[in-house]
């Protein structure tokens, strides 16, 4: 499952963010790749040196790391959701290209470039690979949003027939179908408003709104990404004015919870209680990552800034997951 979503403040300052959905942790963790940091690239055994220094949610599995959802000290991000069943990696490295395996492609984004047209430029001589980091971990069947903070954003997907970079007009991303669907199937919901119908005549009855919000009749409340989409983008298109950074922070995970999963709600195939594990919120301009917990809704904070940002260590930061609540007597 999942949710992405970028916002701008009226001092024109963009967040982005997402919610992650499953119905179980992966060891994540706040986590900061320094610049000089070296991994193994498991395509091709090569060691990759990280050229800028990268914030965000993920894990280490066998010394090797995987990002979530991350942005580098230029201000561009990157987030991977879930695709299963339209997501496609070639089995075998692909000749004169750049082969990448897919957890591997948002660290890729984020060391090597600062701009989302830099990304769309460069995705033309990528391939991804079915490489697993291992044999207990499969690769995951994901597809990308990534933004810079002057507000451009595109969807990276891999299908059977290729790889599509998608231009990002409603600045959100969900799940399955392709990004193209959901953009097409927004025209479904054209009708939807934040304002009060007003009363009308039908034959000699006069009909009102029953309530607030009558206006929304119709949009989706279900937990499917088709539904989530429709809703985020809603919401979106009718954000009030943001005034400064606290506000947008603020907002920011207001719209998130409208879409998230709640336990109990959806019961995976497995028989497990899928759910949102964390949402996060990064500030592009200040290089500080926000996250809420499962268990915890207390706001976060890391601020990259305040960290040796040079280096061939990663910095882990504990998960907050015990509620905090604050007593007033």
């Amino acid at each position: 499952m999942c949710t992405a979503l970028s916002i701008k403040s009226n001092e024109n300052k963009w967040f982005f963010g997402r919610n992650m959905d499953l119905a179980y942790t992966f060891n994540q963790s706040g986590i900061i790749i320094p610049r000089n940091y070296q991994y193994q690239d498991k395509v091709t055994g090569n060691m990759v040196i990280n050229k800028r220094a990268i914030i965000g949610m993920g894990t280490v599995i066998d010394n090797h790391p995987a990002i979530a959802d991350a942005m580098n000290e230029a201000g561009l991000a990157c987030a991977g959701l879930n695709f299963a069943g339209y997501a496609y990696f070639e089995e075998t490295r692909v000749p004169d290209k750049i082969n990448l395996a897919p957890y591997d492609f948002i660290q890729w984004v984020l060391s090597n470039y600062e701009t989302v047209d830099e990304v769309k430029e460069a995705i033309k001589n990528i391939e991804f690979v079915n490489v697993p980091i291992n044999d207990k971990t499969p690769v995951a069947m994901l597809h990308w949003m990534i933004a810079d903070k002057t507000g451009k954003s595109i969807v990276v997907e891999k299908t059977k027939e290729k790889i599509t970079v998608h231009d990002n007009p409603v600045g959100v991303m969900t799940n399955n179908p392709t990004f193209d669907w959901h953009l097409t199937n927004l025209n479904e919901y054209m009708h939807l408003t934040p304002n009060q119908p007003k009363a009308t005549m039908w034959s000699n009855q006069e009909l009102r709104p029953l309530g607030i919000g009558a206006g929304t009749l119709g949009i989706p409340g279900d937990f499917a990404s088709v539904s989530r989409f429709v809703r985020i983008a809603y919401i979106r298109s009718q954000m009030p004015t943001i005034e400064n950074d606290m506000q947008a922070l603020t907002q920011f995970f207001h719209m998130l919870d409208y879409v998230k999963m709640v336990k109990g709600g959806v019961i995976t195939e497995e028989g497990l209680e899928d759910s949102t594990l964390y949402s996060s919120c990064m500030d592009l301009e200040k290089g500080i990552y926000y996250y809420k917990t499962h268990d915890n809704s207390r706001i976060n904070a890391i601020d990259m800034h305040k960290e040796q940002l040079e280096g061939k260590e990663l910095k882990l930061f504990p998960y907050v997951s015990t509620q905090d609540i604050n007593y007033q007597n």
